[in-house]
């Protein structure tokens, strides 16, 4: 029996014909298993009912298939390229922040904190007092000729002429204002050796370092004489070289990450180790310098300029207003600057003795190592920096910026960068191998102390103090 929802009714045509008759309807045919249900067009006259005429069911289409995405008919080029490039790169650099380093501090608590920042200048505070109570010649104490230094300055005059004889002016200052002479800037030293060591174990913390190398950086970095002599005895170098590893850490959040209160932060302590570290300006030229070979966005020019300028706007200005104030009030815009320098031209030798004596070979070691650090952990910054490090310490001798009786400058440089620069790995073999080669960098550290008379004879002091000697 077939459905009226099925069967299609005829609908309802009218015709008129040329001669202008109008037909009667025709009617519709309707199913017979109805009709004694539905009442005929007949019987709708009388009861004024009339039958609807039934419609066309509508029938489910299913939705067609989606279409294949049409092949690209060629590799993207030029403006097409770049931006996928930079697409991709987003792409890393989102997943590396997801990823990566945390912002959580370590020890979670200020209290925690402070305790273990004073319980890792512990160490150092001691080896103070032992110098104190055993004496340090004074010709190996950069702090003994700071503190002269200082005294000499009139602090009570109205001018600005005290700037010139204390630059840098922020180490001046503090052998101004801190009490006890040679052994108050040690125990500054000291007391700021364990804030820095703090500050390096919390970053390898966040970026998630292996615990195995965490502990590898930091006994390169503390477990050796070079660290403990630089701390204790030549404050303005230890709190440039400081800052400048501060700023390297932010220096990678900031053209890395794109973080842009790193950035800001990053030149700020750049700035500051210019004006700690007569020497610090040519530290702050090598971070700038190395900025293209980190390891996202090197292929964007205009955006190394924009970090390079975020990074040395700071420094700049403040030496700019040094100058001024030097010219408004002196006369001479650069008197501060040739109070620091001490060029003489003999010292040009260093250069080429770097690889035929052992003097020389012990400068370049940390940077041979840095290298091959770098080759371990796919980085060119890391040995670039290197270089740059070893290149400023050196022309620092030369112009006088660095003491002749400073030691360590390019190692603690050189092992602060690479912690700033080295990736976290979660492959076995890469922290085996990132391990080894901070080990082998303590031990580079450890000759090269032994070699250095100054060194020597400031650890024969310590010796002697504990009775040792």
């Amino acid at each position: 029996m077939a459905s009226p929802l099925t069967r299609p009714e005829t609908a309802e045509v009218a015709t008129i014909p040329a001669g202008g008759a109008v037909p009667a309807p025709v009617p519709a045919r309707v199913d017979e298993a109805v009709a004694p249900v539905l009442p005929t067009r007949a019987s709708s006259v009388g009861v004024d009912l009339t039958i609807p005429l039934l419609r066309r069911p509508t029938r489910m289409r299913r939705p067609a298939p989606p279409e294949p995405p049409e092949a690209p008919s060629r590799r993207p080029r030029g403006t097409a390229r770049a931006r996928a490039l930079r697409a991709l790169v987003e792409e890393r650099r989102y997943a590396s922040v997801l990823a990566g380093m945390t912002h959580e501090s370590f020890p979670g608590t200020l209290a925690g904190r402070t305790a273990l920042r004073l319980l890792l200048a512990v160490p150092f505070v001691v080896v103070a007092i032992l110098l104190e109570v055993g004496g340090v010649p004074a010709a190996i104490s950069a702090n003994t000729l700071l503190d002269v230094r200082a005294a000499t300055v009139d602090w009570t005059g109205s001018g600005a002429a005290w700037l010139g004889d204390t630059f840098p002016p922020i180490s001046g200052a503090l052998a101004a204002v801190v009490p006890g002479g040679a052994f108050g800037l040690s125990l500054v030293g000291a007391l700021c050796a364990g804030v820095v060591v703090h500050a390096m174990i919390e970053l390898m913390v966040q970026r998630g370092f292996h615990a195995s190398t965490v502990t590898a950086l930091t006994l390169a970095l503390v477990a050796n004489p070079l660290f403990f002599f630089l701390a204790t005895e030549n404050l303005p170098a230890f709190l440039g070289i400081a800052f400048f590893g501060l700023a390297m850490t932010d220096v990678v959040r900031f053209v890395t990450f794109r973080n842009t209160q790193s950035g800001f932060r990053a030149g700020i302590l750049l700035m500051l180790a210019t004006l700690t570290d007569p020497n610090g300006l040519l530290y702050a030229t090598a971070a700038v310098l190395t900025v293209p070979f980190l390891t996202h966005g090197r292929h964007q020019v205009g955006v190394h300029r924009a970090h390079a300028l975020v990074l040395v706007f700071p420094t700049l200005s403040a030496l700019a207003a040094l100058v001024f104030v030097q010219w408004s009030f002196g006369g001479d815009p650069l008197g501060a600057f040739r109070s620091a320098l001490d060029y003489d031209g003999s010292r040009w030798s260093i250069f080429s003795s770097l690889f035929t004596t052992p003097f020389g070979l012990l400068l370049l070691a940390p940077v041979a190592s840095a290298w091959l650090m770098t080759a371990v952990v796919r980085r060119l910054a890391g040995g670039v920096i290197a270089t740059l490090l070893l290149a400023s310490v050196l022309i620092g001798f030369v112009i006088g910026t660095v003491p002749m009786n400073s030691a360590g400058n390019t190692f603690v440089l050189v092992t602060l960068a690479a912690i700033a620069l080295v990736p976290p790995s979660t492959a076995l073999r890469r922290i085996a191998l990132a391990n080894v080669m901070a080990l082998l960098q303590l031990v580079i550290a450890i000759v090269a102390a032994l070699q250095r008379d100054v060194v020597v004879t400031w650890l024969t002091a310590v010796l002697r103090s504990l009775g040792l000697v």
